[in-house]
This record gives structure tokens, sequence and C-alpha cells, in this order.
């Protein structure tokens, strides 16, 4: 009996272990087989056929880089279904970003899954588009998020601030996550740390619903301004626009309507007077199509944004008229700003406050010294002495304007610089901020203080001017306890140019956002003054680039 069992206990690991051969040289077949026809599909440069929906894969050489071959057998790396469907909720929810779930394979991968996952008999072909699939729309949506789905340096060349740069090696990254099942946690991740991107999400999130809901009708107004205290059938179409399609009978504009229309304007950037004319029937009417667009660009704009811009930094918003210091991405100082008008528009770029300069002299720039002060002397003999200016030869010598023949100036016979002394004309005023840039951009004070009561504050030649320059200097001066209030309307009022560098330089980033929100979601909109929302819309549109670019790779 003892020799039976032996024996049968023998025969039964022989089975077990043969089984398991078996076992494993099928899942070898298998995987063999899934390689062959991976790797096949790698140098194909085609897309999916057409029952996929056509999909093309746009990172084949990044993929290749991402499949290690062992024993020359690649292996799949979204074999676990869990893992697949944490990818299809990073890809149905991409629209949170403003991002668009179709440019990502969403159907053919959700079609590929019930193949794979849930019906019988497997396609060895169907596993490896799937994978294909996966891999891409995982590499694309890392890139997007991390750098911005367009190519800021073609779609929008004049958008020169801090980019972000790669934390991570995209290869390595990608593999560990999909390895170790972090698909979700992975992505979030990679998206913009600043409040702002957070809130306008949170603003675009609020829009998408609104729009779900129908979003509005567009209002006509009868050739009548609409203010408080009136009652006119027009009324009526204005409380319904501005409840949210809730209709009413009432024709009385009463108080609420009124804080109503105050507020629609002040997050518009409109005139907050609470009349309803012509400027504010037209944004009214803008269509909530036409508003998440705008969230959308903008949310590509903090995409291209580095998310270093500093603990403490200056802030100009171009398209708000607006600047701000910073301080633990809270601001602890704004003021109004006037910028570049749109033909000589304030470029975007970052770059860091050193100093300060105190009753400053101006040196006319070389386009407005061709396109505005030297046809105002043609028409006025006495400009120079009127503005206070001097004529200056390139070896510092002084010279009387009468003695230059102003009807027949030109670029190649004018060997001169022009200069304003400082004083209460002076273009700049009693203080400019500088910090170095290819641009010879620069913040400063103003004589002309009665723009700043403008709403559309698109003025200068592209230098910034602000509203509140001398607060600006106590702050930056702050820590130089020397430096006080009085010591700087003395120095100023001397009249002799006085330059003061800063203890800790500041970061400087003039920017161009038409859209951002508050912490709870209200989102502000802006005229688009240099009309570049169109064209970054236009290539958000378009499918991604033949080949997704490594993280970072862009801000290199």
């Amino acid at each position: 009996m003892f020799t039976l069992n032996l024996n049968m206990k023998f025969y039964g690991f022989a089975l077990y272990y043969l089984l398991l051969v078996l076992f494993l040289c099928v899942g070898c077949g298998r995987n063999s087989e899934f390689s062959d026809r991976f790797k096949q599909r790698l140098k194909a440069d085609t897309g999916i056929p057409g029952k996929f929906h056509g999909d093309l894969i746009y990172n084949l050489e990044s993929i290749a880089a991402l499949y290690e071959e062992e024993d020359q057998i690649v292996l799949p790396k979204w074999g676990n279904i869990d893992k697949v469907n944490e990818m299809l909720y990073v890809i149905r929810n991409i629209s949170q970003d403003g991002l668009h779930p179709q440019d990502y394979h969403l159907m053919a991968i959700e079609a590929l899954v019930e193949k794979v996952f849930y019906e019988k008999g497997l396609k060895i072909d169907d596993k490896v588009n799937l994978e294909l699939l996966l891999t891409d729309a995982y590499l694309m949506i890392s890139t997007h998020l991390s750098a911005g789905k367009t190519d800021q340096e073609t779609v929008d060349p004049r958008w020169m601030a801090a980019k972000r740069t790669a934390r991570h090696d995209l290869a390595r990254f990608t593999d560990s996550t999909i390895v170790y099942d972090r698909v979700i946690e992975s992505i979030e991740s990679l998206t913009p740390s600043h409040r702002e991107y957070s809130n306008l999400k949170k603003g675009l999130a609020i829009y998408r619903d609104l729009e779900a809901n129908g979003g509005w009708e567009p209002i006509v107004i009868t050739g009548i301004k609409l203010e408080k205290g009136i009652s006119h059938p027009d009324v009526a179409k204005l409380k319904k626009r501005l409840s949210a399609g809730q209709s009413t009978d009432s024709l009385f504009f009463d108080d609420k309507l009124y804080a109503s229309v105050l507020s629609f304007q002040k997050i518009h950037g409109l005139t907050a007077d609470g009349i309803v004319g012509k400027e504010t029937v037209e944004a009214l009417n803008i269509s909530v199509y036409d508003r998440i667009a705008a969230i959308e660009a903008n949310l590509e704009r903090w995409r291209w944004l580095s998310d270093e811009l500093g603990e403490k930094y200056i802030k100009v918003n171009i398209a708000n008229f607006e600047m701000q210091v910073v301080e633990n991405d809270q601001p602890v100082f704004t003021c109004e700003a006037i910028v570049g008008r749109p033909y000589r528009q304030t470029p975007v770029f970052s770059s860091v406050m050193n100093h300060l300069v105190l009753a400053p002299t101006w040196t006319v720039p070389p386009t407005i010294l061709w396109q505005d002060i030297i046809p105002a002397v043609k028409k006025n003999p006495e400009y120079f002495s009127q503005k206070n200016m001097q004529l200056i030869r390139n070896d510092g010598t002084v010279v009387n304007p009468v003695t230059v023949d102003w009807k027949n100036v030109n670029r190649s016979n004018f060997p001169y610089m022009v200069r304003q002394a400082p004083g209460k004309d002076n273009a700049l005023g009693s203080v400019k901020f500088m910090f170095p840039n290819q641009h010879s951009i620069y913040i400063h004070d103003t004589p002309a203080r009665n723009l700043f009561a403008q709403v559309d504050r698109s003025f200068s030649s592209g230098c910034i001017r602000i509203s509140r320059p001398m607060e600006l200097v106590e702050y930056l001066l702050s820590d130089k306890k020397d430096w006080t209030t009085d010591k700087i309307k003395r120095t100023i009022a001397l009249g002799k140019e006085q330059t003061i560098f800063l203890t800790s330089p500041l970061p400087v980033h003039l920017l161009y956002m038409t859209t951002w929100a508050e912490d709870d979601g209200t989102v502000h909109f802006r005229k688009d003054i240099y009309n570049r929302d169109q064209s970054l819309l236009n290539a958000l549109r378009q499918h991604p680039p033949k080949e997704t670019e490594f993280i970072g790779s862009r801000g290199k």
C-alpha cells in the first residue's frame, strides 16, 4: 500500500509539473505572438484600421523606447483591467482640463476593451492595438498636461514667459507608472500646480453645466439704455438672461437687477455703472460656447507657464491692465496698469527686477523717436523746450535743435538721441522699475494719471505704467530702513537721477490671460485686446502632432 501511495504521489507531481509546463508554454507562445505583432505594428507608420475609427498612433518612436525586450520578447503593460479602467477614467475626465477625450483614442479604446476583456475568441491584433492606443494616450496626456498640447513657440512666438521644465524622465516615469498601477495619481502629478489653474478648472465646470442646461439666448435691447428705476419690456429679457434662464414677467429695473448688472460688468471688465448699454449687451450676448473656449485657451497658457514663478514675484496681466505683487500664491499689492497699444504690444516674458531709478531721465527709444517725436518736432519747433528734452550726440555733446534741418532728417543722417530731463512732465514720471530684458520694457510712473480711469488702458508704446508707483517703491525698499518715505520724496524733488539696487531681486512675469477665476470658480473675462485667443484655439482643436515630445522638451 505504501508503494502504491508513493507511486500515486509521484505521478500526481509529474502530472502537475507537466500541466504547469504546458501552461507556461502556451503563455510563452501567446507572449511570443503578441511580441511579434507588436513589433510589426511599431515598424508600420500607419494608422489603426478603419474599424477602430482610423485612430493614428502619434508616438511610435516614443512607444518603442518604452518597451524593454526580455529574451527578445515584448511584454504587454496593460494586461490588468483595473489599470485599463484607470486610464479610461483619465481620458474621459481630461475635459476638466479643457482638453477633449476624443483626441486620446477614447472611442477606439472603449471598443477594444470590450473585445479584449469581455468577448470570447481573443485576437492578438486586438490586444496589440489596445496596448498601442493606451500607451499612446498616456504619452499624449502626460505631455499635454506637462507642457501644453500646442507648441507655444509656433502658436504664439511672442509668449516668452518662463516655461515649464521636466520633472520626470518620461520614459522611466511612464514605465514605472503603468507597471505599478499609479495611472490616475501620476497624471494628477503632472498638472500645473498654480492655484489659478485649479480655479479655472472649477470655472470651466460651471460653464459646462450652463452649456448642458442650454446656455442662454441672445437678447435684443430696442434702442434704449436700461437702468435702475425704469420700466420697460426689455427689462424682462435682461432679468431672464442674468438669472440663468429663469423667466420673469416683471418689467421694473429694481435694486436686485441693478446689483446683478454691476456684478456682471465687474467680472467682464466693463464700466461698472449698472447701466445696460451697447457694450454690456454685447458681452451678455457672447455665447456660453465662446466663454468655454476662452477658458480652454487660458488653461493652455497656464500649462505653458513654469510652476516656479517664485515665492514672491510681480505679475502683470496685460489683458486685465493690472499689476500685482504676489507672496505665497496670494496677491499682497494690486494696482491698475497701462499697457501697449495693439500695434505696440507689451511682450509676454519673465525677468528679475534688480533696481529702481528715482527721478529718472527718459532716453526716447527709436520706435517712438521716429514715429512720434520727430513728426511732432517738424510741426512744432518749440517741442524740445516745451517737453524739457535735449538732443544729444553719441559722444554726449548736447546739440541745439534749431541747428538741425528737421525737414530732411532720416535714419541715415541723424546721429543723435533724444533725452528728457527729470521733472513733472517726464514720460516716466517719478520712478522706473528695471528688470533686464531684450525688449527694453520696464514698469514706471506716468504724468498722465487721468488715463487710469479708463476701462481699456492700452495706451503705451509697450512699457507698463502703474497707478501706485510710490507704494511699490516703499514695498521694494522696506528692508532698507534709511530709505524712508520722506527721503524718497526729497530725492525725487531734487530732480537728479538716483539708482537704488534691491537687496532681494524680485522675479517679474508679464502675462496675457484673458480669463481667470476666483477660488469659488467665479470666472472673469477680458477682451482679447491683442487678438491672440483664436489662433491658440485653432491649434488646440487640431489633432496632436505626429510624435509627441517628451515632458519638458519644449522648455529646453
